[in-house]
């Protein structure tokens, strides 16, 4: 039995213990298809993510956002926690319809474009909620994303006890996004802000990794993720509250700068980091994997004794509770909207630095934010240049050494940092064994090493010990020599040999990325789970004709969820660039719906509706509790007869194989 199948008994049986026997169906799903296929449930998407994504520096409070802090109202948040741990919220139950069509309408209360994403599940969408999202479009970069969210399904309950209420999880987290969409409804912002409570983050986040790889798919720009997940809790016993927020790997820039708003805004109840380690299990996890930065944010530090329990109920003041502290649920709130206000409303630094090795010069480029038009430049921490312009080329730079550069606008804030070591191109072809040196390849120290194997073969790893475990927050990157493809060069390939021990589940695995600009890396494929020695071509005939082109291997961790059981370790050996025609390992690319939009909306008549996707899909009406009312399956963008619906308010659900998109109806 491989450690693999091992994993996925285990999990298994993790997954069995204390379910009703509805959702053994769904577990034995899950292992199964964890144990005959790769770990990773990450499609190969080439987003660009923004992992680069620099933060302002907030040093003084705006009254502004002092005032909307003060609005936050901590009967409100109590009202909606009580009305749903009334509901037996698990994802695939009627509950969670109720709580969605709820959660709908009190988005559309506040003036807010509202629809739902629906998403596999298992089974019919008769039975199954969905995402609701909410849209508050921003005035002057409506392309820029901050998003709150948190999920409002609960777990399921034991078999032969009351349903699990779920107050702390995650009624309290939704009751947080609600209050903070009320009140950021009101005011106008620069950037849009998504609110969106998922469904099936217990189950776990299915809900939330459609929508992030749909997210992906359009190559959205998403500049930070605030996810409340249980916000009511605190033990009596510790003395004045406090709050604490987990962060991965590449979200440490954004929890510095939560860590500043939350902490200069609300410095009565301070914010602290987890004392033991640096991200939990969450929605905000499949946004790591897709390169987004996003917070945990909530009260696991301290985790109530009612955890997926009946007891998971408000209880004032007690310890056996779910919600005992709704002043830190105010509190958590007040944060979470501090930050994304600030956020939403004021300037960005610059961003996107990088800096790429040429001929005799290192180039440097960074991309605006349209609130800045002056710039300086530092290198190695020293001013080089004041300039107008988003490019300069370095000439003063010297092969073998390392340079650090960013830049800041007029306030101070800078750009992210790059750190380059110049070097002359890679010549290619070029081919590699190790067995003499590690030549072509930039190797951070102490991460790669060159191994010996059997029969004296040596190999490049990214550890000296075989199947270590590795800490939760973990980055490794090995990269190639940069190099030029000329346009001359018809066929380009690139070879290798590979066996890796990647134990993650939903994690990013390690990633082969190509880049032309080393701003946004193309994803060539995505290898997780356990494999001995294999071969590996991949062509690169897309990117002839650039003038500089790089190769890397990227290793990602992110949470400490199943850390005992996560695994990292990649091999390679036997590395080649050759002008010979080779096999693509093709990218998986799922067909997504953009949008839905339905006119005119109220109706009595025909009603137009449009997706802007020029394929055929099916198109479905529904009563608010789930029940098809008509069903359509090849469509296309026009206008509908409705004639045949008695007044009332329905769903319009647009569905393609592996996504589907929906938003109300009112017949008059």
């Amino acid at each position: 039995m491989t450690t693999h199948t091992i994993f996925s008994l285990l999990l298994l049986r993790v997954l069995l213990i204390n379910k009703g026997s509805r959702y053994i169906f769904f577990c034995f799903s899950a292992f199964l298809l964890f144990c005959f296929f790769p770990v990773s449930a990450q499609q190969l998407i080439n987003n660009k993510g923004n992992r680069n994504q620099s933060y302002p520096i907030i040093t003084e409070t705006k009254p502004e956002i002092v005032n909307l802090i003060n609005q936050v109202s901590q009967d409100s948040i109590e009202s909606h926690i009580r009305y749903m741990q009334g509901i037996d919220r698990v994802a695939y139950y009627p509950g969670a319809w109720q709580t969605q069509n709820w959660l709908m309408e009190k988005f559309e209360s506040y003036g807010l474009d509202v629809s739902v994403h629906y998403f596999d599940f298992g089974v019919s969408i008769d039975t199954i909620a969905g995402n609701v999202v909410a849209v508050k479009v921003g005035s002057e970069y409506p392309e820029q994303f901050i998003v709150i969210s948190s999920h409002y399904d609960a777990s399921e309950r034991p078999q032969g006890m009351p349903y699990i209420p779920g107050a702390d999880d995650n009624a309290s987290g939704t009751a947080g996004v609600l209050e903070c969409a009320r009140i950021l409804s009101q005011i106008s912002t620069k950037r849009s802000i998504l609110f969106v409570p998922f469904n099936a983050e217990e189950s776990p986040m299915v809900g939330s990794l459609a929508f992030v790889e749909k997210c992906a798919s359009e190559n959205m720009n998403i500049v930070g993720v605030f996810n409340l997940d249980m916000i009511g809790y605190f033990p009596t016993t510790q003395g004045n509250i406090q709050m604490r927020t987990g962060y991965s790997f590449i979200s440490q820039k954004l929890f510095d700068y939560y860590f500043q708003v939350a902490n200069l805004y609300l410095p009565d109840v301070p914010t602290l980091q987890f004392s033991d380690g640096d991200s939990y299990g969450g929605d905000q996890i499949p946004f790591h994997m897709y390169e987004y930065p996003a917070l945990y944010i909530g009260d696991i530090e301290y985790k109530t004794p009612c955890y997926h329990k009946p007891c998971d109920t408000i209880g004032i003041g007690i310890d056996l509770a779910g919600v005992n502290s709704l002043e830190l649920a105010k509190a958590f709130t007040q944060a979470a909207l501090a930050a994304t206000a600030e956020l939403a409303t004021g300037c960005l630094p610059p961003q996107n630095l990088n800096a790429c090795s040429g001929l005799g010069k290192i180039t440097i480029s960074w991309d605006s934010t349209g609130d800045g038009n002056l710039y300086k430049l530092f290198k190695n921490n020293v001013l080089i240049k004041e300039t107008a312009e988003l490019l300069y080329e370095d000439e003063d730079v010297e092969i073998g050494k390392e340079y650090e550069y960013y830049v800041t606008d007029l306030s101070g804030a800078p750009s992210n940092t790059e750190t380059i070591l110049f070097t002359a191109p890679l010549i290619i072809p070029y081919s590699n064994d190790f067995q003499i040196n590690t030549d072509g390849f930039l190797l951070e120290p102490c991460k790669w090493v060159v191994r010996q194997e059997q029969q004296n073969n040596r190999v490049l790893c990214n550890t000296e010990k075989n199947n270590e475990n590795f800490a939760s927050n973990y980055l490794s990157m090995i990269e190639m020599n940069w190099f030029s493809i000329p346009d001359s060069i018809s066929d380009i390939t690139l070879k290798f040999r590979a066996s890796y021990n990647i134990m993650v589940w939903k994690e990013n695995g390690c990633t082969l990325e190509a880049t032309t600009d080393r701003k946004t890396w193309h994803k060539l494929a995505v290898f997780s789970g356990n494999s001995n020695w294999k071969n590996f071509e991949i062509v690169l005939n897309e990117f002839i004709g650039s003038l500089f082109f790089q190769i890397r291997f990227r290793i990602e961790g992110s949470g400490q969820w199943l850390s005992t059981t996560i695994k990292r370790v990649f091999v390679i050996d036997d590395v080649e660039i050759a002008f010979n025609e080779g096999n693509n390992i093709k990218k998986y690319e799922t067909p997504y719906l953009k949008d839905l939009v339905i006119s005119p909306n109220p109706t009595s008549g025909n009603v137009n509706i449009t997706t802007f996707q020029e394929n055929d899909y099916q198109i479905c009406f529904y009563n608010m509790m789930g029940k098809l009312l008509f069903q359509q399956d090849v469509f296309q963008d026009g206008s509908l007869d409705i004639s045949f619906l008695a007044k009332g308010t329905y769903l319009v659900v647009a569905s393609l194989p592996k996504h589907r998109v929906a938003k109300k109806l009112v017949v008059q």
